[in-house]
């Protein structure tokens, strides 16, 4: 029985293999077969009918760089990363493990896919995760951020106030001199200005350009548009399509601030062109 149900799972690899992504990037592919789901009416596992669904987890990225998916398979299966090979032939079929299942829609086509594996132990529910300061200040050194911050302008503390100064009479005006009019040529009408031409040249608006980073990105779309607008679903969805259209690969640890800058912009201007 194929899974329909978006949610968290608990199962087995039935069976694996170490292939290639369309992009040629190294991935590995788990038939993952559910045993329980996770009930948030009941905050617990319950267990259901054998329920299977396929995972493509790409491992590896641009500049050869492992992406968290290789880091979750290492956690999960034990393996140490240094042999696709080695990881290909290994047994996984007695390893439970945790996998979220999620809507994925691609040209107005709806399926479900496994986008993320962890341990069973790991908590069933999603969580917004953040770094510590020590890490967060790495990550403004590292990006120049701490260099281009904004300044806060001390104010000058204001003294008391100067009693105002007695203001002068002013002096009476002087009668103006009575002059004869002059007597001037009629001047000939001036050619009426030529009218501004119907065509503007438009001024081209600037691209936006900053630095942020994954998180922070993802916090600014869900400000700028609202569940009415695009729900959480489908906004994870315009997140993985702006992702591919600006860093040519698949969601990874390698995406520099400026990239995840024009991520947020793209998605934010598709939804709200105006």
């Amino acid at each position: 029985m194929l899974i329909t149900q978006v949610g968290t799972y608990l199962g087995y690899a039935s069976s694996h293999g170490v292939d290639k992504s369309s992009g040629g990037y190294p991935q590995l592919v788990l038939q993952c077969e559910a045993t329980h789901y996770y009930d948030e009416d009941v905050e617990d596992y319950v267990e259901i009918e054998p329920q299977e669904l396929r995972a493509f987890l790409v491992l590896y990225g641009k500049d050869q760089k492992p992406l968290r998916n290789c880091e979750q398979a290492k956690k999960v299966f034990e393996w140490d990363g240094l042999s696709f090979q080695a990881l290909a032939e290994m047994d996984l079929s007695e390893i439970r493990f945790l996998f979220r299942v999620e809507d994925n829609t691609w040209e107005g086509n709806t399926t479900q896919q496994v986008s993320w594996i962890d341990v069973d132990t790991a908590s069933p529910t999603r969580q917004i995760s953040s770094l510590d300061t020590k890490d967060l200040q790495d990550l403004d050194a590292n990006f120049g951020l701490a260099k281009v911050g904004k300044k806060v302008e001390t104010k000058k503390p204001v003294g008391k106030p100067k009693p105002p100064t007695a203001a002068k009479a002013p002096k009476a005006p002087k009668a103006p001199k009575t002059t004869k009019p002059k007597t001037t040529k009629a001047e000939k009408p001036k050619a009426p200005a030529p009218a501004p031409t119907s065509e503007v040249a438009e001024e081209e608006t600037p691209e936006k350009t900053g630095s942020t980073t994954r998180d922070d990105a993802w916090n600014y779309i869900s400000e700028q548009i609202t569940d009415r607008a695009l729900s959480a679903d489908d906004r994870a969805v315009e997140w993985t399509k702006a992702i591919e259209k600006i860093h040519g690969g698949p969601d990874d640890d390698t995406l520099t601030g400026e990239e995840w800058f024009k991520v947020q912009e793209l998605i934010v201007s598709e939804v709200i062109p105006f």
